[in-house]
């Protein structure tokens, strides 16, 4: 991901100045929708794991979206994943808030017992397009197969990749 794919999505205007009239009503309604989702993740690791895998990345995309507009006041609006993923590789680029966020967040783990290691502020990108990945993966293409196997993949996404970015995020929010 570059600053060049960026810039060309604020000049096809997929990436905008939040409007101050919406504002509030925007932060709003993807602060509520990135803790629904996360609640859907959990809720669904058991019965649906496929679901809670897509659940998941909702929650991250939506917080991305969030974080966007309270810290940028950057408003996403088409080719939303690849614009909300850009935003995030060229806001990691010229921020170094990401890294204190960062040392937050490896305290945070520590209390939490979590097990990420080494993280870099171009990793909430690399997480967002990787959950992307598991998503589009899950969504489109995996039939319901082992239900054992699904949950242990649903478990690992969500404590691997959801909740470090969310943590991360949030600290910065």
């Amino acid at each position: 991901m570059t600053d060049k794919i960026f810039q060309e999505l604020l000049s096809i205007k997929a990436i905008v100045k939040l409007n101050e009239a919406e504002k509030e009503n925007y932060l709003k309604f993807f602060n509520e929708t990135y803790k629904d989702n996360l609640s859907a993740a959990y809720d669904n690791l058991k019965s649906h794991p496929r679901w809670s895998i897509i659940s998941g990345y909702y929650a991250m995309h939506d917080l991305a979206k969030l974080f966007l507009a309270k810290k940028y006041n950057l408003k996403i609006v088409e080719r939303v994943h690849l614009a909300t993923i850009a935003s995030l590789y060229s806001i990691s680029k010229e921020n170094k808030e990401f890294e204190k966020a960062i040392e937050l967040l490896k305290q945070a783990n520590k209390i939490f017992n979590s097990q990420i290691k080494g993280i870099k502020a171009s990793d909430m990108a690399f997480y967002l397009k990787k959950a992307r990945k598991e998503r589009e993966k899950v969504q489109y293409y995996n039939p319901r197969t082992d239900l054992k196997r699904a949950e242990e993949q649903a478990n690992f996404f969500l404590n691997e990749i959801v909740i470090p970015f969310i943590k991360l995020l949030e600290s910065l929010i």
